[in-house]
């Protein structure tokens, strides 16, 4: 009782105490009051967040130590070979045995045992083939593949010696029949268990593409067309194309530029063989020169490249028997490499890689294939109009004595027989039995002819689809029927 009033007394005191607070200072105290009421929710929060938890189930760790002995499994996987995939392209000079080996196939009774086989003899007549290849680290073939042509055709793929046409023969002969697909055999080798190799061969159809492509030139022209993509055998035909005006050994000049259409044909997705160029323009020193080909029916004689307008572009010398060409030595007098001593060149060097195919450079008959001194192998063609030429140093013949030639057509391998200080071509061209500078064949080149009265319409309604392809090219000017080469440059007026 005395607890109570005395606790009663304090807090009416207290009570009073607070009343007298807030009437003098009411914002003080109201302040005070929120801060308390926000301290205590606060604290009424924080119990609550500690109240009580539902049961986890227990959790049990154990560390039991396992011995595991990796080792025989690590020279398990080192025993076991790892497959490498290997592509190569078939080289002019292959044997079956340096086609394998860049292949990585070294196993020495495989080697012994595919020497002998037929199909790759085959393949080897058709340079620039892709052959592909599963190898172990052994060294050991486990399959290859190789796509060989049908009985007659050409090899044509990226090669600088691919072929010139879409049905080309084995000599490099253009037939100028289209094809909308080329059938190919497809050669699949696999290894079996107990040694030897299974064998299929199956059929597989290469379907006729066109491809566009330009380029700039900033040093050579083979180097502008690697950049473009362009394979070496179009820009071949290029030169050839273009060769009766436009000298590409003294003419050519920075800035010059190309556009080409041009026919492949592929088979999922890999191109396995290069056609022929259907339309090019070319500009030289501000000169732009345009091309079509044009195959009348039942005129093969008339087949040819022509300007729009119907000029034959054809001429009766191919202006180099090589697809390409390093220059080594000229026309005229020079210290012999062989003999040291001064001597009237009466030819010129171009040095190449053994096996490039050296092609005649005019119609003609063969005259001579055979050894010579000092010419070691070399092959002698007479022309119409008195006309002959010489090829030597030779590694292997294409022709034999008596057979006639087209222009284009390979007549042998390059080499390096006879007195030779390396792998070359020594190339003489003769006018009526005296050696001239081979390097001033265009002046011996007539024009060709314009395309016949009779074929005009032909001319026009068939070349009007390549003219209009070539347009699209980047880069490339639209040619009319009724333009001639025409200069880019400013004038000076």
């Amino acid at each position: 009782m005395n607890f109570f009033v005395k606790t009663s007394t304090r807090l009416h005191a207290s009570t009073v105490t607070l009343r007298a607070s807030v009437e003098r200072h009411p914002g003080r105290v109201a302040a005070s009051v929120g801060a308390v009421l926000l301290l205590t929710s606060a604290t009424a929060f924080g119990l609550a967040e500690y109240g009580p938890q539902p049961q986890l189930p227990a959790t049990t760790t154990l560390d039991i130590p396992v011995s595991m002995d990796l080792a025989p499994q690590a020279r398990a996987l080192d025993d076991q070979p790892q497959l490498v995939y290997t592509t190569a392209h078939v080289r002019a000079a292959d044997s079956v045995d340096t086609l394998l080996r860049r292949l990585q196939i070294t196993d020495p009774q495989q080697l012994r045992l595919l020497s002998k086989d037929a199909d790759l003899h085959g393949l080897l007549r058709s340079p620039g083939h892709v052959v592909t290849a599963r190898v172990n680290s052994l060294g050991e073939l486990v399959e290859l593949q190789a796509r060989l042509p049908q009985t007659g055709m050409a090899s044509a793929s990226h090669g600088k010696d691919a072929g010139l046409s879409q049905t080309e023969s084995a000599k490099g002969r253009p037939d100028a029949k289209p094809q909308a697909a080329v059938e190919w055999r497809l050669l699949t080798l696999r290894a079996q268990p107990g040694g030897g190799f299974a064998r299929t061969i199956s059929r597989e159809t290469a379907q006729a593409q066109l491809r566009m492509v330009s380029g700039v030139v900033h040093s050579t022209l083979f180097a502008a067309a690697d950049a473009a993509g362009m394979p070496d055998t179009v820009t071949t035909q290029l030169v050839n194309l273009f060769a009766g005006v436009v000298n590409f050994r003294r003419d050519l000049r920075p800035g010059d530029r190309f556009a080409v259409v041009y026919r492949v044909y592929e088979a999922n997705g890999q191109v396995l063989r290069v056609g022929r160029i259907l339309s090019a323009q070319f500009t030289n020193r501000g000169t732009t020169h345009s091309a079509v080909w044009f195959d009348p029916r039942g005129h093969a004689q008339a087949a040819g490249y022509y300007s729009p307008s119907g000029s034959s572009l054809a001429r009766a010398f191919l202006l180099s028997p090589l697809p390409y060409d390093r220059l080594t030595s000229g026309y005229g007098w020079r210290i012999s490499p062989i003999f040291h001593k001064p001597e009237f060149h009466k030819g010129v060097d171009w040095a190449i890689p053994v096996g490039t195919p050296v092609r005649t450079i005019a119609d003609g008959r063969v005259v001579y294939a055979g050894w010579g001194t000092g010419y070691g192998k070399y092959v002698k063609v007479v022309h119409p109009g008195g006309f002959a030429t010489i090829y030597s140093h030779l590694s292997k013949f294409e022709v034999h004595v008596g057979e006639q030639v087209k222009q284009g057509e390979v007549v042998a391998l390059s080499g390096n027989t006879g007195w030779s200080t390396g792998p070359h071509l020594y190339f003489q061209f003769f006018v009526n039995g005296t050696p001239v500078n081979p390097l001033d064949l265009a002046h011996y080149s007539p024009k060709g002819t314009s395309v016949p009265a009779a074929l005009r319409s032909e001319f026009i309604a068939q070349t009007a689809t390549s003219a209009q392809l070539l347009a699209l090219v980047p880069g490339a000017e639209m040619a009319s029927a009724s333009q001639e080469p025409r200069s880019t440059m400013p004038s000076r007026g």
